[in-house]
């Protein structure tokens, strides 16, 4: 794991010294740096300006965090948090309905206005 955090700053500095001039030097990337030229405007050209992909994206990353919560409760303090928040669900079992409703109300939402688009 150090090894990580050894090389990815080293790989970064290579990128943004040497490897982002060039890719903004190529003509057919020209257009994509002129409209993605602020984070917000990166993320939301690599997306294909999809809001279904920003809207998978977002539940993958809830579905990591989830996956990785032992590990970063015991950091904070709480070893057992997961076991807690499956207590809770497994007590109130309607909350689990609700967001599976949310989820998927706001994925067809998503859907549609992509298809509107098309």
């Amino acid at each position: 794991m150090l090894w990580l955090f050894l090389t990815v700053p080293g790989l970064l500095c290579a990128y943004f010294i040497v490897m982002r001039p060039i890719l903004h030097a190529i003509p057919i990337l020209k257009s994509f740096y002129i409209e993605a030229n602020t984070f917000w405007g990166k993320a939301w050209a690599l997306t294909g300006r999809s809001v279904t992909v920003i809207w998978g994206l977002f539940l993958t990353g809830i579905g990591t965090v989830f996956q990785c919560l032992d590990p970063i409760a015991s950091a904070l303090g709480d070893p057992d948090l997961k076991a807690q928040v499956i207590e809770a669900l497994k007590n109130n079992p309607q909350y689990l309905a609700y967001t599976m409703i949310g989820i998927s109300t706001i994925t067809i939402v998503a859907r549609l206005r992509s298809m509107g688009k098309s």
